[in-house]
């Protein structure tokens, strides 16, 4: 399932960073069309299920992280804007993120539909960012 607005092919010469970026806005915007002004937490609360929004809000969060790592890695803290390609460090980290995802998926499993979702849509947004090729 991809949600994001621009195929790879039409994220040339953008940074992992900006593509993080692009994702994470990408299912903002997914997670508001589904579930209008009610909060995550509410819609919990009230038993529903409603894995097409957790997987939005899985995609966001693992993009918020991965635009966090991203920023932490850059040299001096700037934003890296300038078209660079996953490097091996930032290839690494990502990797170690996106095994922390999948060990989520793995226990999401016996907690029901709702988690797989969260889960899948966040690796889904890792393997988004990791793909990019500047």
């Amino acid at each position: 399932m991809r949600g994001y607005v621009r195929s790879s092919g039409d994220r040339a010469g953008l940074s992992p960073f900006e593509v993080a970026t692009e994702v994470r806005m990408d299912a903002t915007r997914h997670l508001t069309a589904l579930a209008g002004d009610a909060s995550m937490c509410a819609i919990g609360r009230s038993g529903r299920s409603f894995p097409a929004a957790k997987y939005h809000e899985g995609r966001q969060a693992a993009a918020g992280q991965a635009r966090r790592l991203l920023r932490a890695s850059s040299a001096g803290g700037v934003e890296p804007s300038d078209g660079d390609s996953v490097d091996g460090s930032v290839a690494q980290a990502l990797a170690g993120v996106t095994s922390d995802w999948q060990q989520m998926l793995a226990d999401a499993e016996a907690k029901g539909p709702d988690w797989v979702a969260y889960a899948t849509g966040g690796l889904d947004a890792l393997a988004e960012i990791s793909e990019t090729d500047a």
